[in-house]
């Protein structure tokens, strides 16, 4: 049961932020959320021309973020509080694209297997810069090499990402 601890809290992260963006999503405004969605992830607008290197930009926003609170030692409890947003914005953008009409398939294909495998790998990468206190034994050891093993991964998976988006736009 010990060794699961970090799958639990992975899993539960996920599931809480995931509903907490739809929610979200179902109380505010249809402009803010379109500002919102789009702002972050414009390759969400189906009907514009799509912009896959702002994607890239979202990326390295997030990862730099979390490595820049991982730096300082005052802000080390905040790391998971992004990998929380990005949770957040993954259910957040999720519901924008299945409420839009003849999206179903861009979000069965493309959207939610890439996100869904992003936001678990950016929420790995979280916890092993910063771990919660009640996982510090398991990241202990090899959390540096851990962090550049998932961060590659990541970087691989959003490379295939976009060039699914690419595929299926066209």
């Amino acid at each position: 049961m010990q060794r699961s601890l970090p799958f639990l809290y992975l899993l539960t992260l996920l599931i809480i932020g995931f509903t907490g963006g739809t929610v979200l999503f179902r109380f505010a405004e249809t402009g803010m959320s379109e500002t919102v969605t789009l702002f972050l992830d414009p390759r969400l607008d189906l009907a514009a021309s799509a912009k896959p290197y702002r994607a890239l930009i979202a990326f390295l926003a997030f990862h730099g973020l979390a490595l820049f609170l991982a730096s300082h030692a005052a802000l080390r409890h905040a790391v998971m509080f992004i990998a929380g947003l990005r949770v957040v914005f993954f259910g957040f953008a999720s519901t924008y694209l299945i409420s839009q009409e003849d999206a179903l398939t861009f979000y069965a294909a493309w959207w939610f297997p890439a996100q869904l495998l992003l936001t678990m790998l950016f929420i790995l990468f979280c916890m092993n810069l910063s771990p919660p206190f009640m996982l510090n034994k398991y990241f202990s050891r090899h959390r540096k090499e851990a962090v550049i093993r998932v961060a590659a991964l990541s970087a691989a998976i959003l490379a295939a990402e976009i060039g699914l988006f690419i595929f299926l736009d066209n």
